[in-house]
């Protein structure tokens, strides 16, 4: 398409409430191309959306569309000169989240909609309320139930008319009334006016963007003035709080349990910390990638436990986005400020480990189980307020939850992606080629590719591999890990006064046939409880009667395969 069309716009997220009715809220602005002849926005990866005031989708299930278009060349011009794109639209997503917008009917099948700016809202609600309470003479406003009655106007009727307004209660007739009746009786608070504005929707006015930001908001955005270049002056310096997080316990502690990770285990220790030293850090999130069984989960149970936060851990796969069959992200909070004893406080500081987001992929924007769950976890990672509820659809019980001082880390194996990735040493016929091929780094371009993970997802993560497991890995995983399943049994066997020995082949085995099924260290206990329940069984029957049981490769064939050792006063079997 044409440069001129080139455009970005805000995807807004559709929060149903009845079948006319529809609360809007603004997942992220990306850019793409705007066809003026049939009104759909299309953005970089093809996903098409229709504005949210149009008519169509007032009685639509669409979970999405787009709102505030602008052109590209105008962004930067309209926020801040020489201000670059990527900033501009950073800048001006931040104002179009501030903004949510009611799209519905009234009775007489008249669409309409409301915007609110919340913070503006909030403001303009005090300053209103001092602005009436100063007046020498008694300010009458309307009343909705009487018109013609007149009584003094209160913050408490001025939020009982945003709710009114939002709840979309009033015919068409009454709207025009309120709007009329605003801008006669607040002359002197205008500014509530324009933050809660009502625009009524002709069946055939084109309508491609609907209340867009005002001048007001878009001055709050401009760049400011430039700053002088930071000079450093250690006499300035203020020192972190002495209950940082001490990088080299915590990796000694991890490393104890967790084996052949340990880079991986570092850097993310690391980054947790960088989040730690500055508030802007918190609004990314950490993606921990690598194949079936390395240690993710296990990585960020031992984090969590030794820097003393809790750890919730969600399975992907079950979540969806509001309104659907399935679980979504408050009902999952709730759970956590179950988990937490309903410390509230306890809860907001939590480790959140989002496991399988790799299967979230997807390329249709209708998936409201795929890129839908993608786009509500946008707002997750920056940040934001939820109302967490057991149930969503029956619960009355709700708690504020703030994500912004989590910790969120999502895991997927993305074997898709690596598997693209793989290179060949050598080029040509005379080229020596390694057996092994070489693995380069995944760039996001590659999970936007070969994942189909959105590209705005993607840019707020920090990636980091965990190593796929060699046989020697497994091997130091089973000999060395202080939760290794060989040193669980040992420690069983230990409290029923018996040593457990393990021949070199058991180990040898196993790891061998973990590598072959690809399971990594993933069902090494399940192994080693199927090979040793016999022998348990007799020492557990036979309390002080043997001193040792040792278990080779035999045993893993067949349970009864193993050798016991009795004590010395009972005699040697």
């Amino acid at each position: 398409m044409a440069r001129e069309n080139y455009t970005a716009a805000a995807i807004m997220v559709r929060h149903p409430i009845s079948k006319d009715l529809a609360v809007y809220s603004c997942s992220h602005v990306t850019t793409g191309y705007y066809d003026e002849k049939t009104g759909v926005f299309t953005d970089n990866h093809q996903n098409q959306y229709c504005s949210i005031s149009d008519s169509k989708m007032i009685e639509s299930a669409e979970p999405y569309g787009f709102n505030y278009r602008i052109l590209v060349d105008e962004l930067p011009k309209t926020i801040g000169k020489g201000i670059s794109l990527e900033k501009a639209i950073t800048r001006y997503e931040q104002i179009c989240k501030e903004n949510v917008i009611l799209v519905g009917q009234t009775a007489d099948k008249v669409p309409f909609s409301t915007t609110v700016n919340i913070p503006q809202l909030l403001s303009e609600l005090e300053s209103a309320e001092d602005n009436l309470q100063s007046k020498s003479t008694t300010t009458e406003l309307f009343a909705l139930e009487n018109p013609t009655a007149r009584r003094k106007f209160s913050r408490k009727e001025i939020e009982n008319i945003t709710k009114k307004l939002v709840s979309g209660e009033y015919s068409l007739d009454e709207l025009k009334r309120i709007s009329d009746e605003i801008q006669e009786e607040f002359s002197d608070v205008e500014a509530l006016v324009d933050s809660i504005r009502v625009e009524f929707l002709a069946h055939d006015q084109d309508t491609e963007t609907l209340n867009p930001l005002t001048a007001s908001m878009i001055e709050s955005l401009r760049e400011p003035a430039p700053k002088p270049n930071y000079v450093f002056d250690p006499t300035k310096v203020k020192l972190t709080k002495p209950d940082r997080i001490n990088i080299e316990e915590v990796f000694r502690e991890v490393t104890k349990t967790l084996v052949a990770q340990d880079d991986a285990a570092r850097r993310v220790i690391v980054e947790i910390a960088r989040k730690e030293m500055d508030a802007r850090k918190k609004q990314t999130g950490i993606l921990l990638t690598g194949d079936t069984g390395v240690g993710k989960t296990l990585l960020m149970e031992l984090i969590a436990k030794n820097i003393g936060r809790p750890f919730k851990k969600i399975d992907a796969t079950q979540l969806t986005i509001p309104g659907y069959v399935g679980k979504n992200i408050e009902e999952e909070l709730w759970d956590l400020y179950e988990k937490c004893n309903r410390d509230k406080k306890k809860a907001e500081s939590a480790v959140i480990f989002i496991d399988e987001i790799d299967k979230k992929g997807s390329k249709e924007k209708s998936d409201v189980s795929g890129q839908g769950v993608l786009n509500v976890l946008l707002p997750f990672i920056e940040g934001s307020v939820y109302e967490a509820s057991a149930s969503a659809k029956t619960s009355d019980k709700k708690v504020k939850i703030d994500t912004s001082n989590m910790i969120v880390i999502f895991g997927g194996a993305f074997t898709d992606v690596y598997k693209n990735l793989l290179e060949k040493n050598g080029v040509g016929f005379t080229s020596e080629v390694s057996s092994t091929p070489r693995q380069r780094e995944a760039k996001v371009e590659d999970f936007v590719k070969y994942a189909m993970m959105p590209e705005e997802f993607m840019g707020r993560l920090t990636v980091i591999r965990l190593n796929s497991l060699t046989v020697d890995d497994i091997k130091r995983v089973l000999n060395e890990s202080d939760g290794s399943a060989i040193n669980v049994q040992k420690e069983i066997f230990a409290k029923l006064g018996v040593r457990l020995t393990i021949a070199p082949g058991f180990i040898d085995t196993i790891a061998e046939e973990a590598v072959k099924r690809k399971t990594g260290a993933r069902g090494l206990n399940s192994i080693v409880d199927d090979a040793t329940w016999q022998a348990f069984d007799e020492i557990y029957s036979h309390p002080g009667e043997y001193e040792e049981v040792e278990i080779n490769e035999e045993t893993l064939e067949n349970p009864t395969q193993y050798k016991k050792v009795r004590r010395p006063n009972i005699g040697i079997n």
